[in-house]
């Protein structure tokens, strides 16, 4: 496995938890104008013994929230009318993403526990027009969330799942 020096919007990061199955993040924004920087990552549902493959991810679901559409941080028109097509029941609001923070200094710690998968274009500001978000800096932590029920964890803080291909741009 390819040790891992920077991470970017975009990027599929997998991991295998405590349970035994592979899990995948999905970072939906990356700040480094200044220190400290951090990254914010949607979880995906998918949880397999096997490794994912993109074709596995793309058909996966984000946990998130379809919110108030947002003045400060809109979609393009196209995209809003991907979401509403694919999710018409949050038609005229934004879909928006629950965040999971971790600290570069603590990533670089735990890095080894990733894979980069690939990267895919998604829209900007998922994890801004969301409505919630936790740190998940700790890998014991993250470990033994995502090894739990963590999507009814999610879910009973009012987050629902979305189809991923509704945030991710078409080339």
């Amino acid at each position: 496995m390819q040790r891992i020096t920077d991470i970017f919007p975009g990027d599929l990061l997998t991991f295998k938890a405590a349970d035994g199955n592979y899990k995948v993040l999905l970072c939906t924004s990356a700040f480094k104008d200044k220190s400290p920087h951090y990254f914010t990552f949607a979880a995906l549902s998918y949880s397999n013994s096997s490794k994912p493959d993109i074709s596995n991810i793309l058909t996966s679901e984000f946990l998130g929230i379809g919110n108030s559409q947002n003045d400060l941080f809109k979609y393009p028109e196209a995209q809003l009318e991907k979401m509403w097509a694919i999710h018409p029941e949050i038609k005229t609001s934004f879909l928006g993403s629950y965040g999971l923070i971790i600290w570069r200094k603590d990533f670089i710690k735990m890095s080894d526990q990733f894979e980069i998968i690939q990267n895919i274009k998604i829209v900007d500001n998922l994890d801004k027009n969301g409505n919630a978000s936790m740190n998940a800096s700790d890998w014991d932590y993250l470990n033994q969330f995502f090894a739990s029920d963590f999507i009814s964890v999610l879910k009973n803080r009012g987050q629902k799942l979305f189809k991923l291909n509704s945030i991710v741009i078409d080339n």
